[in-house]
This record gives C-alpha cells, structure tokens and sequence, in this order.
C-alpha cells in the first residue's frame, strides 16, 4: 500500500465513524421518543378522574382507544427503524475493524518519512479547521444574531435597523477577507505567476501592514522544477515569522532568501527576546516540529540558534536539484 492509498482508507475510516455516530445518536433519540410515548400513555389513566373510572360504563383504555393506538404505532414505527438502525451500526462497526487492522499493518510498514507526511498532513488540517473556526465562522454566527436583530427593527424603529445592517456589511466584508488569506496560505497564487521571491515579498507586506518591524530584506528569485519544494520552503519561513510575531517581541527582522549552487540558503534573525530551550511537547504542534519534518524531507538542513534578551537566528540549506 503506497502513502495515496493509506491517505485515501484512512479518510474513508474517518466517514464511516461519524456515520456510526450518527446512526448511534438516532437511535438514542428514538429510545428517547419511546420513552415519552409511554409516559404520555400512562397519563391518560393518571388523569382520568377517580369519579368517572367508577360511573363511567366505558374503559380509559376504550375511551382513549384511538390515542392509545397511535401511540401504539408510533412506538412500533421507533423500533422498526431502531431494528434498522442496529443492522447498519453492525455494518459500520465490521467494516471500521477491518479497515482499522489493514492500517496497522500498513503503518508498520511505513517508513518514517511516510509517517511523518501523514503527521504534517494532519497538522495542516488541524491549522485549516483552527483558522476557520477561530474567527471567520464566530463572526458569521455572530452576523446571523445581527441579521435576526434588524429584522425586528425593521418596523419598529427602521433607522436602528439600517445601522445594524450597515454594520453587517463591514464585518461580512472583513470576514471574506479573512477567508480569503486562509485560501492564499492554502496555496499562494503568486507561486503561479510570480514565483518564490514576489509570495515572500506579499507575506512581509501582509506581517508588516502596520509598520510594527523594522525589516531588512535581501531575496533572490529562487525557482526550482518542483513547486511543491518551493512550497515547502514558503510554509516554513511562514512560520517561522509566526513565531517571530507571537513569541519574540522583536522590532528588527533581517531575511535573506539567495541561491548559490543549487541550494536554497535562508536567514531569518530578529533582535527579540529569544528563549533558552526548544520546547517540542508530545502533542508535536505545527510549529518548530513542523519546520524540521518539512525541511527534513526535501533533504536539508535547519539550524535554530536563539540567546535569551539577544534574538533568534533560523537557519535553513535546502536543495533545489534532486
């Protein structure tokens, strides 16, 4: 089984459980309805009053017949379908075993650069699923309450109403701006068109909107026959400039990005306040764990040099020819 194939099996792994959950959550829902349905036929003797059970030549059972009987069938209907339910779930729970045994025997024949694509792979998704959730869909959820806000201003008071919307439209407009950088990162369309050098120079802009760094740039229009390695070196000094912007406190940055016999050489220092130690936890998050596999498996080199109160240094040799 070659990496495509363990990628494609474990996506559909991934299917097949949430269909088993959901299958689960429909039958707690019906064992639920059924639940109810009894308690609901109970109620008709509870609340039958004690005088017409003795004068009353009829049955609680004959007077509320019809009720009980959709009752009845409406149970019926529950246990039908939960009968359903759990000859699907047995299904899904066989072919999640089988699935689930062909991967480990795979994964033991993986090497470890198979394994550690399929963990970046994982990390990216990871980061995609945080970007997405962290603002652009808070901020649509919150531009649905807005919405529903101006609806009931609307007649009332339509000059309140106008102000919401008009405050709707700014937050949209931000909000697709924000979707669309997290398509950029996803693949920067100047790779395309530009190259390297020019997705480098849109990232600086992008970090430097503000003017915060002081930065020194020295860049050369490095190409390669495989984008994918040009990728690569960008999703790695990406982050590296993350880490810059959350942790350095840094206000001068100096990047170099030159080529001198087929190999990519890049320097990104910043005068911050560094750290003393590499902190690489089990959870293995994207980050300087992440720079290291990308870089170990185009074949290079990466350096992290970093004095407490004296800055950060990244050093990274990537070949450009295989």
């Amino acid at each position: 089984m070659n990496l495509d194939e363990y990628a494609a099996l474990s996506e559909i792994l991934n299917e097949i459980h949430h269909e088993r959950e959901a299958i689960c959550d429909r039958l707690q829902d019906n064992l639920s309805c059924i639940k109810t349905e009894e308690i609901y036929a109970k109620n008709f003797v509870k609340t039958e009053p004690d005088d017409y059970k003795v004068f009353s030549p009829r049955s609680t059972e004959l007077l509320y017949q019809e009720q009980m009987e959709k009752i009845e069938k409406q149970k019926s209907g529950y246990e039908e379908e939960n009968k359903a339910l759990c000859l699907q779930k047995n299904t899904f729970d066989s072919w999640e075993e089988r699935i689930k045994k062909i991967l480990n025997r795979a994964n033991n024949k993986l090497s470890d650069d198979d394994l550690a694509v399929l963990d970046i792979q994982e990390q990216d998704r990871q980061r995609i699923a945080r970007d997405l959730h962290d603002t652009p869909l808070q901020n649509l959820a919150h531009l649905i309450h807005q919405i529903e806000l101006s609806g009931m201003y609307i007649d009332k008071d339509p000059v309140r109403a106008k102000l919401e919307l008009t405050i709707v439209n700014k937050k949209l407009k931000e909000t697709i701006d924000e979707i669309r950088n997290i398509i950029f990162d996803l693949r920067p369309m100047t790779f395309d068109d530009l190259g390297l050098k020019a997705s480098f120079e849109r990232l600086i802009d992008s970090i430097n909107e503000n003017e915060k760094y002081e930065i020194e740039l020295d860049l050369d229009d490095v190409s390669c026959e495989t984008n994918l390695v040009l990728v690569t070196i960008y999703r790695v000094v990406q982050e590296s400039f993350n880490n810059i912007l959350k942790h350095s406190e840094a206000s001068k940055i100096y990047f170099s990005c030159k080529c001198m016999n087929d190999v990519c050489h890049i320097v990104i220092r910043d005068n911050g306040k560094g750290f003393t130690e590499i902190a690489e936890t089990g959870e293995k998050h994207f980050g300087i764990y992440g720079m290291k596999e990308r870089i170990k498996l185009l074949g290079g080199k990466i350096v992290i040099d970093s004095v407490p109160n004296e800055g950060t240094t990244v050093l990274i040799d990537v070949p450009l020819s295989a």
